[in-house]
């Protein structure tokens, strides 16, 4: 008998391992799909954009609409919803927005991108931070709209989430289900089980920025969670000369005093509808162009000889949201904490720069190729931007064609100064003249098709050769401001570093160009950086990355390179780091000495005690904190099955409450109850 146990025990111990294979039952019931590209919230002064799901999620029946007659049909017809439509990105506009927001049969949606090409994609406004710039430049009720093609879409506030999928095999697996379950008899979808949606992405921000800060700052172990964070991040600054002189004998810092400089600028962050961004001809082109001007005026100017000015290279962050950055930057100079913070506005390491030091802006914006002209922009006109337009005009090359628009702003950087400085001389470098020739921008199209980039193919009329021409007017032009003279020299090439540094912001990180400065991202997937600004405290890789290279190009080398580079005694006037000396010999290295360094990127909203919220003065924009964001697939019962599961529960329930019921008042009868021995007392 006890051998006729066990062996039952060992045959059930044998067969458990077939019959189950561990399986949880969730992973049965739901197919994940691939959902990390979303709408989320931003939220400002007066109100909150963007998009949330509720709590548990927005689920909904799926229904794939390849035009929009699919999805006025289902609006009309539907009788199993809520539904979440699923549309390609082309039919993604205001119209379709306003149909589904007054619809009550809709609870999410779905987008993806077919083969289908796209005209134009902008979700930005037609007049792009049209409340913080310079009035009247720019106006909706003529041709003057700088972003004609922009919807606004990215600063609505949508009552549902919504998601976008690129990767064929997720839309695949969406379609299959679709076709399988949902594709027929549309009259008898509630009698049948369908093929739904589940998108998770609730936003704990609400409301609007005050509301949503107070909130955080009163966070509890009870309650420990932020709300919502500031946008921000870094803005990024160097020189072309010292802005201090060094004495090694004494170990004294003079900062140079009295010189006047040359601003040349550029943004450095873009946005899109989703939580991914692409930013080719706005704001790579300018960015690019900028490093490359760096690296050409170095080999031009290699240091400075008794010249009364100097080359300030300003990348402004956060510009896309009511110019953060520049907003910051010329706060930091009012108050005397720029290039870096200070007491009481004295000088100590480096001169304090205000406003007033600098004689020229050049500002270097969206300049793709286009039809081969370059707009400079002069909004205010004057003797000095009137000769280095000139400048400009004489040194550019015969394949760009150069034109001056007076009087005309487009949105840029420069707005948040000339608002403050009218008289400010600035000018815009750009490939538009009134409405911006980037159909796609401030968009996750906004990529280098958009800018018909390829890498390595650097042709008289491809994107490299264009920005390397642009590049190389603007340093002549800005050599002979600075030195009085011709520069009669040929060309620089800088085309190959113009392909190196476009591969490594549009297509692959782990590019030359960032394994030379010694800060290349470890391990990264071949895609290209988020140029989002991002939230304040999580400084955004890409913005390091551009700091090195922008202070690689314009560093000095200043021995070998070895352990102590970065330990050279305590010169705060310079950074010192191991680089290579070219991105086409990455294993030689050496040390090398730079002006460069990073300032806050946060608007002074959030740092001014006691800010009155309804000034408008600056920038408010904050983003909502989020839990998980996914998106899963799942077979929803139909209506009588669901009918029919919750009256077997409900019976279940029942039967089961009156046989407790039953046992536990006859247990007297059906249990015989132990008789308990009493102790034995020891009397």
């Amino acid at each position: 008998m006890l051998l006729v146990k066990y062996g039952l025990i060992l045959l059930i111990f044998k067969l458990f391992p077939l019959c189950c294979n561990g399986d949880r039952i969730k992973h049965r019931m739901y197919i994940d799909i691939n959902a990390s590209t979303s709408c989320f919230r931003r939220l400002n002064a007066t109100h909150q954009v963007g998009c949330s799901s509720k709590r548990a999620g927005a689920t909904g029946v799926a229904h794939f609409c390849e035009v929009e007659n699919d999805l006025t049909f289902i609006l009309k017809n539907g009788n199993a919803g809520p539904y979440i439509p699923i549309l390609p990105v082309s039919l993604w506009s205001k119209k379709i927005l306003q149909t589904l927001e007054k619809s009550s049969k809709v609870s999410g949606l779905l987008l993806y991108m077919n083969n289908e090409t796209l005209v134009s994609f902008s979700h930005d406004l037609q007049c792009p931070n049209e409340n913080y710039g310079v009035e009247n430049t720019c106006s909706k009720t003529d041709d003057l709209k700088w972003n004609s093609g922009g919807t606004g879409i990215l600063f609505e506030n949508i009552r549902f989430p919504v998601f976008y999928i690129d990767k064929h095999d997720d839309i695949k697996t969406v379609r299959d289900c679709f076709n399988k379950f949902n594709n027929y008899s549309y009259d008898t979808q509630r009698d049948r089980s369908l093929c739904s949606v589940q998108l998770n992405s609730f936003m704990f921000g609400a409301k609007n920025t005050p509301t949503c800060i107070r909130r955080s700052n009163i966070a509890t172990n009870l309650n420990p969670v932020r709300v919502c964070d500031p946008l921000g991040d870094k803005n990024v600054w160097a020189s072309l000369f010292p802005l201090a002189t060094y004495d090694e004998k004494t170990d004294k810092i003079k900062p140079i005093l009295g010189q006047k400089y040359i601003v040349v600028a550029a943004r450095t962050d873009t946005a899109s509808f989703f939580d991914r961004t692409s930013g080719a001809d706005s704001p790579i082109t300018g960015l690019v162009t900028l490093l490359a001007v760096a690296k050409l005026l170095k080999q031009m100017l290699p240091k400075n000889e008794n010249y009364n000015t100097n080359v300030l290279f300003i990348l402004f962050n956060g510009e896309t949201f009511d110019y953060i950055g520049s907003q910051r930057v010329l706060y930091d100079m009012q108050n005397g904490n720029f290039p870096i913070e200070t007491q009481n506005g004295t000088a100590e390491i480096f001169p304090v720069i205000k406003p007033s030091d600098i004689s020229l802006f050049i500002e270097l914006s969206q300049l793709s190729r286009g039809d081969g002209r370059v707009f400079a922009h002069l909004y205010k006109v004057d003797s000095k931007n009137t000769n280095f337009t000139e400048r400009l005009r004489t040194n550019m090359a015969a394949s760009i064609s150069l034109q001056k628009s007076e009087g005309t702003l487009p949105p840029s950087s420069v707005q948040t100064f000339l608002k403050k400085y009218e008289n400010l001389s600035t000018i815009i470098l750009t490939n538009h003249l009134r409405a911006f020739s980037n159909k796609f921008y401030n968009s996750i199209f906004d990529n280098s098709t958009n800018i018909n980039y390829e890498y390595l193919n650097i042709g008289p009329s491809s994107i490299q050769q264009h920005l390397s021409d642009v590049a190389n007017t603007i340093s002549k032009s800005i050599f002979e401001e600075i030195t009085g003279q011709t520069y009669t020299a040929q060309n620089q090439k800088v085309s190959e570093l113009v392909d190196e540094l476009l591969h490594c912001y549009l297509e692959n990180p782990n590019c030359k160009i960032f394994q030379a400065v010694g800060k290349q991202p470890q391990q990264q997937q071949n895609r290209p950086f988020n140029l989002y600004v991002g939230v304040d405290g999580n400084t955004n890789k890409a913005t390091t990355l551009l700091g090195f290279v922008l202070g690689w190009f314009v560093g000095d080398i200043v021995g070998e390179s070895n352990e102590n580079c970065t330990n050279i005694s305590k010169n705060y006037a310079f950074r010192f780091y191991n680089m290579s000396v070219s991105m086409n010999d990455l294993n030689n290295t050496m040390c090398f000495r730079m002006v460069m360094n990073f300032t806050e990127a946060v608007s002074p909203a959030f740092i001014i005690k006691d800010y009155d919220w309804s000034s408008n003065l600056y920038s408010s924009w904050s983003e909502s904190t989020w839990g998980e964001i996914n998106m899963r697939l799942f077979l929803k019962p139909s209506t009588s099955h669901e009918s029919m599961t919750m009256a077997v529960g409900c019976l279940s329930l029942l039967f089961s409450s009156i046989l407790v019921y039953f046992i536990k008042s006859r247990s007297h009868i059906l249990f015989t109850p132990e008789s308990i021995q009493p102790s034995p007392v020891d009397c």
